[in-house]
This record gives structure tokens, sequence and C-alpha cells, in this order.
């Protein structure tokens, strides 16, 4: 245990740069398999509270499969790209329309994934993206400081015509979105099935995991082995679903992560500063077996952790699961007074947390017709004391080697997971050191 502290410590390490306390977090204070060749159609609903709009306009919860694309970008605030140009002000909404053009079919999709970045703010604040149509949700899919650049990636229903709402709540900021997939209503076969895994190392340039063993420099791009690798099968895969983590970098930067011998698209999803530490979940299209890293400037040290492969149409007979949209829903704040469930249980220095999420903010519970095999959740670290970070897992393995957030004191930060549930519906959540709270927002789940 000391060994793999040890390591993981290493791997949180970044300068402790000044980073005001951000005062607010969002609104109000803040494995079961499916059988192979089933149709998206037949899938279960039941989302929550049984309203808003999916698949531009039907019911909540229609689900189904997962179509990964090569990111392309529908939304960039300074170039008036999907929006008006121009910054989006404090207490402003901006809505986002997802063309065909973009590769969104003209029927038939419920969700996207969008990999979305602010820029240029001026103050403290938070972004939420949800369903246009549907009342500002009690959630925040990122939060930043004045000068920051920063990306999460983000699942998000689709409102009528295909629109989705960003809310900026201090200051003004610049909103930029890439496009990385969307869930089918329409699709059959075996292709874009779900596969949750719980949790595996796959690529770290430090220690030559995953086949390299310096910086990535600039401009150069890294290939490393997916299919094959942390419970990922050697064929039949279409895409996984990785965090991805910045570490040691040596200047301010960006990288890209996109399928092997594919073109390098122009966007990108993660961005850091010199000598900082951060993660950022990616969907990305598994190509050849290979997936591909692209770092602008400077060098940096890439880690890879797996969390989870869709499956492609090559093997007929392959199983999985459909994704079920629902705008966000806060199902956990460790906050003392926040009201909600888990308020006041602070994660301490090698604390572990458990939560229930199945049967609750709509998801079905484990003895449903349907359960859930996976939940997709924003996760936001909050009130941090020491540099650290959070592993989140499904509660019945043990903790594995893996991060899914990292920070520095008195950081705020957020990151999408995809975790994989327990037999009994939970996910454990763990603390490296000093303590933490957490903030919990539901945003789907696999059944």
């Amino acid at each position: 245990m000391s060994r793999m502290l040890a390591v993981l410590s290493r791997f949180t390490r970044r300068p402790l740069t000044a980073i005001a306390i951000l005062a607010v977090l969002g609104a109000g204070a803040w494995a079961v398999t499916q059988p192979s060749l089933q149709l998206a159609a037949s899938c279960a609903g039941g989302g929550y509270g049984g309203t808003g709009y999916g698949g531009y306009g039907a019911p909540t919860g229609t689900c189904g499969p997962y179509v990964a694309l090569a990111p392309r970008r529908v939304l960039d605030t300074r170039y008036g790209v999907g929006a008006p140009t121009g910054p989006v002000g404090a207490g402003q909404s901006i809505t986002a329309t997802i063309t065909a053009s973009n590769g969104l079919p003209l029927t038939g999709a419920s969700a996207v994934v969008l990999n979305v970045t602010v820029t240029d703010p001026t103050q403290n604040s938070y972004l939420t993206v949800w369903p246009t149509g549907q009342g500002l949700p009690n959630a925040s899919n990122l939060n930043f400081t004045p000068g920051e650049t920063v990306a999460n990636l983000v699942t998000v229903q689709l409102g009528p015509s295909a629109t989705v709402s960003f809310y900026n709540q201090a200051g003004s900021v610049q909103v930029i979105a890439d496009l990385e997939g969307y869930v089918s209503t329409t699709a059959t076969g075996s292709a874009g099935l779900f596969n949750p895994l719980p949790g595996s190392r796959v690529l770290d340039t430090r220690t030559g995991l995953g086949g390299i063993s310096s910086p990535v420099g600039g401009g150069q791009v890294i290939r490393f082995p997916v299919a094959g690798a942390g419970g990922v099968p050697p064929t039949g895969v279409g895409a996984v679903v990785l965090n991805i983590t910045a570490t040691e970098p040596t200047t301010a930067s960006d990288v890209t992560v996109f399928g092997d011998a594919t073109s390098r698209p122009p966007t990108s999803n993660l961005n850091f500063g010199a000598g900082q530490t951060i993660a950022n979940r990616v969907i990305v299209q598994v190509v050849n077996g290979y997936v591909d890293i692209y770092n602008s400037v400077g060098s940096v040290q890439m880690v890879a952790d797996v969390n989870g492969y869709y499956t492609n149409s090559s093997i007929s007979s392959a199983s999985g699961s459909d994704f079920n949209s629902e705008a966000p829903v806060r199902i956990a704040d460790t906050r003392p007074g926040s009201g909600l469930p888990y308020a006041g249980q602070t994660i301490g220095p090698g604390g572990t947390l458990t939560i229930n999420v199945a049967g609750t903010a709509g998801v079905p519970a484990m003895t449903s017709a349907s359960p859930p095999t996976a939940v997709v959740m924003n996760v936001t670290v909050t009130g941090t004391t020491a540099g650290s970070f959070l592993s989140v897992w499904p509660a019945n393995f043990s903790r594995p080697l893996i991060s899914d957030i990292n920070w520095v004191p008195g950081q705020i930060q957020p990151n999408l997971v995809v975790v994989e549930l327990s037999p009994s519906g939970t996910v454990s959540f763990y603390n490296a050191a000093g303590s933490t709270d957490i903030v919990v927002d539901v945003e789907g789940w696999y059944s």
C-alpha cells in the first residue's frame, strides 16, 4: 500500500500556485450484459421525473448505443461558431444547435458528448450545460478562476431541435464545445454498446507503460495500444473511455486525443499551464487497436486510465449496455449544511466514501427489469486542504491504481466520471491527502 501511495503522490505533485477559492459551486450553494443485437428502441426509459426532452423532443430516458465521431467544433463564442460572437456574461445563457453538418443525424439522437472548454474568464465562476427547454438545474460542469483555460467532458441530453444550453454564473467567459459523439435511438446491431471496466492504467510515459518512456514533445504525436490492455478485448472495440492526465509540463500547452492513423482534428481535449497536473475524460475512437495523443508545445508527461469500451460491428454477438440520458441531477454533496445526501461526510486523508447511485435521481434500481451497469457523473472536489487526487471505482472491487481528479490546496476541480456500478448499485471515492468535499451530479446511466 505504501508503494502505491508513493507512486500516486508523485502523480499529483505540481507547484502550489495561488488559486482563488471559488465561493459558489452550482446553483443554490453550490455487470449486467445486454443480449446481442438488441435494438436500441427496446431499451428501458424512466428518466428523472419522467419529463424533459431527448431525441429532439422524445421523453426523457430515450436511450441507445453510442456513436463515436472524429471530433469537430460546434461552438466557439470567440468567432461566432454556433452562437453569436462574444463572451457569455454574468447570469447569461446561450443556446447552441448541433446540426447535421456537425455529424449529427437529422433524427434519432437523444444525447451528445461534448468536450467543453472555457477561456478568458474575468471572475471566479462556473458553467452549467443542460438540455434546452428544461429549467436550469442545480448542477455545474466546469469551475474556473480569472484568466484560466480549462476543459471538461460533458454528456448532455438534447433539447428540442437538437439544442444545448450553456449558463455562466459570474463575470464573462468565452465558451468552446467540440462534438465527440452522440447516442442513437435508431441504430440497430452490435456496435456502440458499452462495457464498463473497474479502471486500469494503460499509459504512463514516466514509467514506460504503454510503450512510451519519455515526455511528449512539442508538435509530437504518440500512439499507444488500448485493445488488449486494461481489460479491453483485443478485437471488436470501436471506442474507449479514458481519463487522460497531463503532468510535469514545461510550458502552457494543450493536447488532442484521437484515433490512430486518422487526421488530427482541429480540436483539443486538455489545456494546462507550466508545472500543472490536470485530467480530463475522453471518449475516443480506436483505430488499429491504438489511440494517439498530440502535444502542441513544450513537453509533458501523459497518463491514461481506461474505464470501459464500446463495441464495433465486427462481432455480431457483441453484448453491452445502451445509454440513458437525463438532465443533470445532484445526488451527493458532502459539504456541511448542503441539505443533500452525504452532507457533512467530508473525505479525510486516505479516506473512502461509498455512495448509492442505483434507485436515485431516475437511475433504475438494481432489481429493475433493466438494471444499470454504469453511471455518468460530473464529480467536483471543493474545500480541498492539500494537494491530492481522487479515485472513483465500483465499490465491490479493491481500489485500482488510477486517479480521476488532481488538485492543489484550495482548488475547485471537476471531472466527468464514467464508472461501473457494484452489484448493489454503489460507487466508492478515495481521497489521498488532506480533506475534500465532493459534489456529484448524475448525467445518465447505462443499462
